[in-house]
């Protein structure tokens, strides 16, 4: 199992690198400055990412199934698990998971997945694997309830159908960008009276995932998007990534560093950000061309940390020295997420 999700992630990579060369845009500037400004930018992502259907705030799963089967084994403070399916356009479903701690603290955690087709990859003390099980397990273990979310085309029935096929999809009202989204909006509309609180952490896709979501719903208080992104200026080869993460007419609107700062404004609102020094897919040191750029990679990516923090105090980066690869180590779950969470809810 875990040589499959390795090679997955290598697909990944391998086919961002052949592609044709993509011409990115220069998002350095923050075009955000004021709370105006981020209403505004927050209503604009939103018309672009649903037209005239707008933001999702009544719509719930198409099917839910309470009390299946745990699709992640090794799972000891689990109480129950429920599936919620959602039917995005004809082919196209998104699936989610429920898991319900067995002594819930009335707080839940999204945690997003990326071109990996499962959560249930290796358990144990050792950083191997993605770590998203490790991430459930410790997470349940603290009292979080756990949405865990599929990436379209990466879960379990349909996985290795290529995204930008997607954007080439006719009828949509909107832009596919939606079907990234959907699955979470719609899991926290029919969980919202269950907790009082929403927090959102996602690795690669789902790290992206996760920095978009938190920019548009301000019901994401903490977000930690692991290895999910860096700003377009500083991308070179696997860094680039699915055409979601480059779309022109996407980050026109709001550049990486704006997204910094919608997800982490507001009261009580913040994002961690972690990359992986050692990352051997994307966003680590091993994809950063220090001639290119100009700048080591530590020196760089805290540039743009500090022109973010400029704006809003409550966005930090964390380099993950410890993780050996692309993941969600130990350390950051253990040292950085599970502090950062318990520290707000005080």
């Amino acid at each position: 199992m875990r040589k499959r999700l390795v090679f997955l992630a290598w697909l990944w990579v391998a086919a961002a690198q052949a592609a044709a060369p993509v011409q990115l845009l220069d998002d350095r500037a923050i075009t955000i400055h004021s709370v105006f400004d981020v209403g505004a930018k927050r209503q604009a992502l939103i018309k672009y990412i649903w037209g005239a259907d707008g933001f999702p705030h009544r719509r719930l799963p198409d099917i839910v199934v309470t009390n299946v089967p745990s699709p992640v084994k090794m799972l000891a403070d689990l109480a129950r698990v429920d599936e919620f399916r959602l039917n995005m356009a004809p082919g196209l479903q998104g699936l989610a998971y429920h898991f319900i701690a067995q002594h819930p603290n009335g707080e839940l955690v999204v945690l997003h997945h990326g071109h990996g087709c499962t959560f249930d990859d290796t358990p144990g003390p050792k950083d191997v694997g993605f770590g998203l099980q490790r991430t459930i397990a410790a997470l349940l273990r603290e009292g979080y309830g756990v949405l865990a979310v599929y990436m379209p085309r990466r879960r379990p029935g349909d996985c290795g159908g290529s995204h930008d096929a997607m954007f080439q999809m006719t009828g949509v009202v909107g832009n596919p960008m939606r079907f990234f989204l959907e699955s979470t909006a719609t899991g926290l509309n029919l969980l919202k009276k269950q907790y009082r609180a929403f927090h959102m952490v996602g690795l690669s896709g789902g790290g992206w995932t996760t920095t978009v979501y938190a920019a548009i719903d301000p019901r994401i208080q903490c977000s930690f998007p692991v290895a999910g992104s860096i700003p377009l200026y500083l991308r070179l080869g696997g860094s680039v990534g699915d055409r979601e993460q480059f779309e022109p007419t996407f980050y026109a609107i709001a550049g990486y560093p704006d997204l910094y700062i919608l997800g982490a404004h507001g009261k009580g609102r913040k994002q961690v950000q972690i990359l992986v020094r050692r990352d051997n897919c994307c966003f680590g040191e091993r994809q950063h061309d220090e001639k290119a750029i100009g700048k080591p990679y530590a020196e760089a990516m805290r540039e743009y940390e500090q022109r973010v923090r400029n704006v809003v105090g409550s966005f930090r980066l964390v380099i993950d020295e410890i993780g050996p690869s692309h993941m969600i180590s130990h350390h950051a779950i253990e040292d950085v997420i599970l502090p950062e969470l318990k520290n707000a809810s005080r």
